[in-house]
């Protein structure tokens, strides 16, 4: 009796789901293994798969992709119920088929199956393939649609999930043909898990429920370097609230680094007037610092003071772009001060983050950033 007579029979024979036989045990195109066909589907075996059933919808794309020669190969399962009950798949040597009432039949395979088993099968936020793995149409990447979003693979960028608002924006501007690019995150939630964001290739894409899904075209790169550890308001949320003010002025946010920093001696920082271009002897020494930081990368050193008193100050030595903020700052400091290091002044208007009347009186959260302002941003030589 061979491998698929013996399989038959443990899936019941003439009775059974294959049903009678319609020809005789054959030796595929490829040579490799053994195949036949029966009323209700067909039974391929290999020396290294053994032998499996595959049948309906499934077998109707697997046959119509090439049986065995396709990417797929031979099948490494039986057909088979999803763990969430709703739908069918089989696995095959090259990816897998995966089948509902809803969706269809669709192929996944490679690195964009690899992700998707990562994030939970069907049971993700994903759901069921609703196409085949498709090239897109720049020529470059691939992708499938899924019923919860889409994954994006390119060779250079790997594959990355996109879902919700943000891919309803990227897909309005023109998927991987926007000055976007294709993504090169999977969706984050900020810091403090109010907002969510996608990075892309050349920006970003930003949502909070207060802004809903903004495009960034330009990213600012910040390492954090602490001293002290700011006692009102966290770091994470800082940086959340400039992630959320600056979207709104299309800069993004990249959290590139943190370090914590063993300089007693300059926990309490002599800013002197706290002028730009000026700089005293221990802003020199502090912003030396420059740990794993690029050439036009922000750094935010988070010290216990500065002496005179300040909430921060943005002045910073050539070619080191920095700023101080201290342990008892407001919520809005940090990206205050950075505005300051790309070029922005203060105004007298407590309803935008640049007022000069203290951050902590800001009247209007989130606060503005109006359009000359964004514009100075995006012109920046920090921003890229």
């Amino acid at each position: 009796m061979s491998n698929i007579d013996v399989k038959y029979a443990q899936l019941g024979g003439a009775t059974g789901i294959m049903g009678a036989p319609v020809g005789p045990e054959s030796v595929p195109p490829d040579g490799v293994g053994r195949y036949r066909h029966f009323q209700g589907g067909s039974i391929y075996w290999s020396p290294s798969t053994g032998a499996h059933e595959v049948h309906g919808d499934i077998r109707g794309l697997w046959a119509s992709k090439g049986w065995e020669r396709s990417l797929l190969g031979y099948p490494l399962t039986d057909e088979t119920t999803t763990p969430d009950g709703v739908g069918r798949y089989n696995h095959f040597q090259g990816g897998s088929i995966y089948w509902t009432p809803a969706t269809g039949a669709h192929e996944v395979h490679g690195a964009i199956r690899g992700l998707w088993s990562s994030l939970g099968w069907e049971r993700g936020l994903l759901g069921y393939p609703l196409t085949d793995e498709t090239t897109t149409p720049d020529g470059v990447g691939r992708y499938n649609h899924f019923q919860g979003g889409s994954i994006y693979w390119t060779p250079s960028t790997g594959a990355h999930e996109v879902h919700g608002a943000i891919r309803d924006l990227w897909a309005s501007m023109g998927w991987e043909r926007s000055y976007l690019g294709y993504p090169t995150s999977n969706e984050l939630s900020t810091e403090d898990s109010t907002g969510r964001y996608s990075e892309f290739q050349h920006g970003s894409i930003y949502w909070s429920p207060a802004t809903g899904a903004l495009a960034c075209k330009q990213t600012v790169r910040l390492h954090v370097k602490c001293l002290t550890a700011p006692t009102r308001f966290g770091i994470n949320t800082m940086i959340s609230n400039m992630r959320l003010v600056y979207a709104t002025a299309q800069i993004g946010v990249k959290y590139a680094s943190f370090e914590n920093l063993n300089l007693p001696a300059l926990n309490d920082l002599d800013v002197g007037a706290c002028t730009m271009g000026s700089t005293t002897t221990e802003q020199n020494q502090l912003y030396a610092n420059r740990n794993n930081v690029g050439a036009k990368d922000v750094v935010a050193y988070f010290v216990r003071s500065t002496v005179p008193p300040f909430n921060g100050c943005a002045a910073y030595p050539a070619g080191e772009p920095s700023c101080a903020v201290v342990s008892g700052a407001s919520a809005w400091t940090l990206a205050h001060e950075i505005g300051h290091v790309l070029g922005l002044n203060h105004v007298n208007d407590s309803n935008r983050l640049m007022t000069g009347n203290g951050t902590d009186n800001i009247t209007n959260l989130p606060p503005d950033i109006i359009a000359s302002e964004a514009a100075t941003l995006l012109a920046s030589g920090l921003t890229n």
